[in-house]
């Protein structure tokens, strides 16, 4: 089978900065059109890479290619890749998958219909960290896990194409940006949640420091942290009877293990034959290499339609359960910090 014919629909900061230089790497995919409604960014992009159509319609691409990479705002996520798949077209959707359970349902009820292969770019599964943290906890190495502690987040200063990733109508938020990506790895180490309660400084608009407070069916109970505003402490800490494991924020972290009543700690990272990671890159290789090979094999991808629902469920119970996060500087009185005589009111 010759190279799939792809599609990038969708020409942001993701499509730029990784989806086409990794798939301009590989053997698998041959990139053919490039979609965005502003047709100069696909353009320049195009002359970039070699890429020779582009369209400001993804209609355009049905009947021209085999598969398609939906990075588009998440908003658009749902409606555009159930269109794909209603015309067999295979589709990598960017995370979060959906904004809503139901359209969840929706795009794998299309792809179950044709045979398309749905796949979620959840890719820090696909980190050797990653899949070495889910093999110590399923090992059972830290025996039965009794808490956890998820904090992430740093002030904001990425590269963005538009500000749609920071409006409430077309889903931005922390908790849709980088919250699917920690709260997929939570679900896939831990397994799923029982209840949560959400905490965010929304206010009516779009949330950029956000709390959940987890207790999941395994028995296990804690907090994610997600913030755009401050530096966090960047780390995913899991405690349990036998043991601590802290895995630090990165495509190649280093995972700290203590067993308990041991004074000594293990530091290192996780190696595949040896070899770590080297770039962000390689996790969105793997991500592509499994995409392409569930193609040809006729197989399901590593993360499937299902599970990228698992994280849009739990996101659309928070924003159904939402309470404002605690703000010291504006109820200063509540937290039993003085007025200043004179001050404005």
């Amino acid at each position: 089978m010759s190279n799939l014919k792809l599609a990038v629909i969708g020409c942001g900061a993701i499509a730029k900065g990784i989806h086409l230089p990794v798939s301009a790497l590989s053997s698998q995919v041959e990139v053919t059109v490039l979609v965005d409604k502003f047709l100069p960014r696909a353009r320049q992009l195009a002359d970039e890479y070699g890429v020779p159509a582009v369209a400001d319609d993804y209609q355009d691409v049905i009947g021209k290619v085999n598969a398609a990479i939906v990075a588009l705002p998440h908003y658009l996520h749902a409606p555009v890749t159930i269109d794909l798949l209603r015309h067999g077209i295979h589709v990598l959707v960017e995370k979060p998958m959906a904004l809503k359970a139901s359209d969840c349902d929706e795009m794998i009820g299309a792809a179950n219909d044709t045979g398309a292969v749905l796949a979620v770019g959840l890719v820090r599964r696909f980190r050797e960290a990653s899949r070495f943290v889910r093999q110590i906890i399923k090992n059972g190495m830290l025996g039965n896990i009794l808490t956890f502690d998820f904090r992430e987040g740093n002030i904001c200063s990425w590269s963005a194409a538009s500000a749609l990733a920071f409006q409430k109508e077309t889903g931005g938020g922390v908790l849709t940006g980088i919250g699917p990506h920690t709260l997929d790895l939570l679900l896939w180490w831990l397994g799923d949640y029982d209840s949560v309660k959400y905490y965010d400084d929304a206010m009516g608009g779009v949330e950029a420091d956000c709390e959940l407070h987890l207790q999941l069916q395994c028995g296990a109970s804690g907090v994610v942290e997600l913030s755009w505003t401050r530096d966090l402490r960047n780390s995913w800490i899991i405690r349990g009877e036998r043991g601590v494991l802290e895995v630090e924020k990165g495509f190649n972290p280093l995972i700290h293990l203590k067993i308990r009543n041991q004074d000594v700690i293990f530091t290192g990272r996780a190696l595949r034959g040896g070899t770590a990671d080297k770039s962000l890159r390689d996790a969105f290789c793997r991500q592509l290499d499994d995409f392409a090979h569930a193609i040809r094999n006729h197989r399901q991808p590593f993360v499937p339609g299902q599970e990228g629902k698992r994280v849009v469920k739990l996101i659309e119970a928070c924003f159904a359960s939402r309470q404002s996060l605690e703000q010291p500087w504006r109820f200063p009185e509540k937290f039993g910090y003085g007025v200043l005589e004179g001050a404005l009111p």
